[in-house]
C-alpha cells in the first residue's frame, strides 16, 4: 500500500514539473507553434519596372528578392520560354548578357552590354517555384542613338587576284543584310554556277552570324588550271553581287623572258665574243711590234754597211 502511494506521488510531481517547464518555455521562446512555423516565402522588392536606354549603352534590368533561400532567380524574355540566365549562369550564346549579383545580397540585375534595337521588349524575373505568381516583368525600351551610323546591305570579295598554275585559288565573300543576314550565297565563274566538286577539287564553305547579320562563304580551288582563270562572282539571296578577276599564270611557257636560261646563254655567248675580240686585238698588237723590230734591224744593218764602206775607202791602197 505504501509503495502505491509513493508511485502516485512521484508521478504527480513529474507531471507538475513538466507543466512548469512548458509554461516557462512559452514565456521565454513563445509558443511551440512558432518554433515549427514554415520559413518566410521569397518576395520581390520594389524596383523599376520600366527602363529606357539608347542603342549602344549598357542596359540594367533590376530585380531584388528577399528570403530567396535555396531557390534560383531566372531571367528570360517574355516572348521566349528559354531562359537567359539561371542564378549567375548564362544560358544563351551572347557575351553581352550577364547577371550582376553580390553573394548573399538580394539583387539579381540583368545586364545587357551594347544594347541593340532588337533587345527591346518585355523581360521576366522569375523565382524557381511552382507558384506562378513569383515573377515580375520589366519593360525595356531601346531608342535609336544619334551617333549610330546606318549601314545598308554590303558585300565584298577578298583574295589573291592571280596565282601560279597548280596553286590554290582562295576567295572569301562577306555579305551583310539590312535587317537580317542573307539566306544564302552562290558562286559563279564566267557565268557558270559553282558547287563543291571533290573530283575537280572545288570546295565551298559557308558560315552565318545572326548577331552580326552577315553571311560568309569561302571558295577554294585546289591545283588551279588555266581554265580556272576568269571572272568570279558571288551573289546573295537578296541579289547583292560582287565580282573579281583571277588570272592563272603559266610558269612553264616557252617564251624567252628576261632572266631565263636562253637569256643567260646569250649573255655567255656575248662574253665569249668579247673575249675573242680582245684576243684578236692582242694578236694585232704583237704583229705590229714584230714589224717594228724588223724595220729597226734593217736600218741598223744599213747604217753599219754604210760605215764599213766609208772606212774601207779611207784606208791607203
Amino acid at each position: 500500500m505504501r509503495t502505491n502511494v509513493c508511485c502516485w506521488v512521484t508521478f504527480f510531481m513529474i507531471v507538475v514539473f513538466a507543466q512548469d517547464v512548458k509554461t516557462r518555455r512559452r514565456q521565454i521562446w513563445g509558443s511551440v507553434d512558432d518554433e515549427t512555423s514554415p520559413l518566410p516565402q521569397p518576395a520581390f522588392r520594389d524596383t523599376p519596372d520600366r527602363v529606357t536606354f539608347r542603342q549602344g549603352q549598357m542596359a540594367k534590368l533590376e530585380c531584388s528578392v528577399e528570403s530567396l533561400g535555396t531557390k534560383k532567380v531566372i531571367w528570360r524574355r517574355k516572348s521566349d520560354p528559354n531562359p537567359l540566365t539561371i542564378g549567375r549562369r548564362t544560358f544563351v550564346d551572347d557575351e553581352r548578357i550577364s547577371v550582376e549579383h553580390v553573394p548573399l545580397g538580394p539583387d539579381w540585375h540583368l545586364i545587357i552590354k551594347q544594347v541593340r534595337l532588337d533587345d527591346d521588349g518585355v523581360y521576366e524575373c522569375q523565382i524557381s517555384s511552382t507558384d506562378r505568381d513569383l515573377r515580375r516583368y520589366v519593360f525595356l525600351t531601346v531608342k535609336q542613338s544619334d551617333n549610330v551610323l546606318h549601314l545598308g546591305p554590303e558585300i565584298n570579295i577578298t583574295g589573291k587576284t592571280y596565282v601560279e598554275k597548280n596553286q590554290k585559288i582562295r576567295l572569301v565573300c562577306n555579305a551583310t543584310g539590312a535587317d537580317h543576314s542573307p539566306d544564302s550565297l552562290d558562286w559563279f565563274l564566267n557565268g557558270q554556277k559553282l558547287a563543291t566538286d571533290v573530283e575537280k577539287k572545288v570546295f565551298i564553305q559557308m558560315q552565318v552570324s545572326l548577331t552580326d547579320k552577315t553571311i560568309s562563304s569561302i571558295l577554294e580551288v585546289e591545283e588551279a588550271d588555266m581554265d580556272d582563270a576568269g571572272i568570279y562572282v558571288c551573289r546573295t539571296s537578296d541579289l547583292q553581287i560582287a565580282s573579281t578577276r583571277v588570272d592563272v599564270l603559266n610558269a612553264d611557257t616557252n617564251n624567252v623572258k628576261r632572266g631565263t636560261e636562253k637569256d643567260a646563254s646569250g649573255d655567255k655567248s656575248d662574253g665569249t665574243q668579247s673575249r675573242q675580240v680582245k684576243i684578236d686585238h692582242g694578236g694585232n698588237n704583237n704583229q705590229a711590234e714584230r714589224n717594228m723590230i724588223s724595220f729597226c734591224t734593217t736600218i741598223i744593218l744599213f747604217l753599219l754597211s754604210t760605215i764599213l764602206t766609208n772606212v774601207h775607202h779611207m784606208l791607203p791602197t
